[in-house]
């Protein structure tokens, strides 16, 4: 690939990872989770609330012996209330069987 071309790609790409969501939900964090699943690992889901209201929500993927083998990370405003509901009974952190 020329060297044009590979900045904007990668231009591209940094955009649209800084997006912020307005509303994140389970469906999404899950379709994730799913597509990245290692077999007999698990997945780690932290959210944080920052100072302005938004939330930080980051996910990896665990291989058996915690090796992590992907993470996402997702800034967004609201979460849907499934979502919200595993965060808070569980102290923000959830852990998921792959």
């Amino acid at each position: 690939m020329e060297p044009i071309s590979l900045i904007l790609l990668l231009l591209a790409g940094g955009l649209a990872t800084g997006a912020v969501l307005a509303l994140l939900t389970w469906d999404v964090v899950d379709a994730w989770i799913s597509a990245q699943a290692v077999r007999g690992g698990y997945a780690e889901i932290l959210s944080t609330r920052l100072a302005s209201g938004d939330y930080h929500v980051v996910s990896g993927i665990f291989a058996p012996n915690g090796v992590r083998t992907a993470t996402r990370a997702w800034d967004t405003h609201a979460l849907d209330p499934e979502l919200a509901r595993r965060v808070s009974s569980s102290g923000g952190a959830i852990r998921v069987k792959t």
